[in-house]
């Protein structure tokens, strides 16, 4: 059976809490109605006069106890009805459908945020929340609307990915924070919406984000190519008997024994295509991809205490927003003093006809590097300008030697 009344009380409440009266944006309430044919097809047809009957019965009872108006023209069939908004009344109706108010919930909800609150990119989308939250806007895509559970959930998430300081999988996470291995599946988009706008917005997609703090859903490689000597639980592996490349598992890095490196200098690659294709003398090197990769930081980390500043350090990528930000988080993360390598104004000039115009989040993203890379990224802005590395020394001629950089 039906239960009309509670459907017309709920219906009635749920516009009132969305009004402008409520939210305190407008001095007065404006009318709330309800026209039953609209909300119960089936009211007033001669097919349904059992329904139509009930109705009926309800509408009087809720107008006899004050909860609600009809208009003027309201008759048989053809029913309006119009929400009292006196505060008794509301009281009233509050209490039959035992629903806390939304004002009362979102104060509630503000509490549980406060608890939340944490010197690190938690705190900003806590005070965004927060905001929100205050001024009844939605929290969506982060979160449930005002939804305890799942508040605790996400907030869980992301404590546990700030304090994973080791590589974990995916579903070892889930069950460490959440108590299953399948949960966090259930808050993998929300937890990509709040990184990327809390975060770090350049992080491309699900993996990366994740992968930026040790959770992986596969295991992680390095690839390396150059004459090398690498030592694993006392196995030795030669790198020069090797002809293309070696893929190093994450999980042998921590047993990592460099033996000996035949190089001047060492290169980091942001892409694959590249990594394949270049070929410079005495150069030892890396596939970073887009540098979100523990592994690859570990390496490097591990290849600079056995090297020092024995050779020189490149980096090969993009030149773009992401090749910069990758080229910096290289700096940053293994304090390894890089240099671009063919990431300049001369290869944007050279390959002209291979760039690509810029978006205006690259616009954006350019910005923030310019303190660093002032004249080329100028250059980039007034020319409208981009480049793939994978465009760049396509002639052998130019693979002879690094010193063009």
């Amino acid at each position: 059976m039906n239960n009309y009344r509670n459907e017309i009380l709920n219906e009635f409440i749920d516009r009132y809490e969305k009004s402008s009266y409520y939210k305190g944006k407008s001095e007065k309430p404006r009318k709330i109605s309800i026209v039953l044919h609209k909300k119960f097809p089936e009211y007033g047809h001669s097919f349904h006069y059992e329904e139509t009957n009930e109705l009926e019965n309800i509408v009087f009872q809720l107008q006899s106890q004050g909860f609600v108006e009809f208009s003027k023209k309201s008759i048989l069939g053809d029913r309006e009805l119009i929400l009292n908004q006196e505060e008794n009344c509301l009281d009233r109706i509050y209490k039959e459908l035992k629903r806390v108010p939304v004002k009362e919930k979102i104060i509630h909800y503000v509490k549980l945020l406060d608890q939340y609150y944490e010197e690190t990119f938690i705190k900003d989308f806590v005070d965004e929340m927060k905001k929100r939250a205050i001024h009844q806007q939605s929290l969506l895509p982060y979160l449930k609307v005002y939804d305890e559970n799942d508040l605790e959930n996400v907030m869980k998430i992301l404590k546990g990915m700030i304090d994973q300081k080791d590589e974990i999988s995916f579903r070892r996470f889930s069950e460490k924070v959440l108590g299953d291995t399948k949960k966090l599946e259930k808050y993998k988009n929300k937890i990509v919406h709040i990184i990327k706008d809390f975060y770090d917005d350049t992080l491309d997609n699900e993996n990366d984000i994740f992968e930026a703090f040790y959770i992986r859903k596969n295991p992680a490689y390095v690839y390396l190519k150059g004459n090398a000597i690498l030592q694993i639980n006392g196995q030795i592996i030669n790198l020069n008997e090797m002809h293309y490349y070696f893929v190093l598992p994450s999980i042998c890095i921590k047993d990592l024994k460099i033996k000996r490196i035949d190089a001047k200098q060492v290169m980091t690659i942001e892409n694959l295509t590249s990594f394949h294709d270049v070929s410079l003398n005495d150069t030892f090197y890396i596939f970073t991809n887009g540098f979100h990769n523990h592994a690859i930081e570990a390496f490097l980390k591990c290849l600079y205490d056995f090297l020092g500043e024995s050779v020189h350090y490149f980096h090969f990528g993009d030149i773009d927003a992401g090749g910069f930000h990758i080229y910096e988080s290289l700096i940053k993360k293994t304090q390894i003093p890089f240099q671009m390598y063919k990431m300049n104004i001369e290869m944007l000039k050279k390959y002209k006809d291979y760039t690509k115009p810029l978006t205006q989040n690259d616009r954006k993203r350019l910005l923030s590097f310019k303190e660093n890379q002032n004249e080329l990224i100028d250059y980039m802005l007034k020319n409208n300008v981009k480049l793939e590395q994978e465009i760049i020394g396509e002639n052998e001629n130019e693979r002879k030697d690094i010193n063009t950089y």
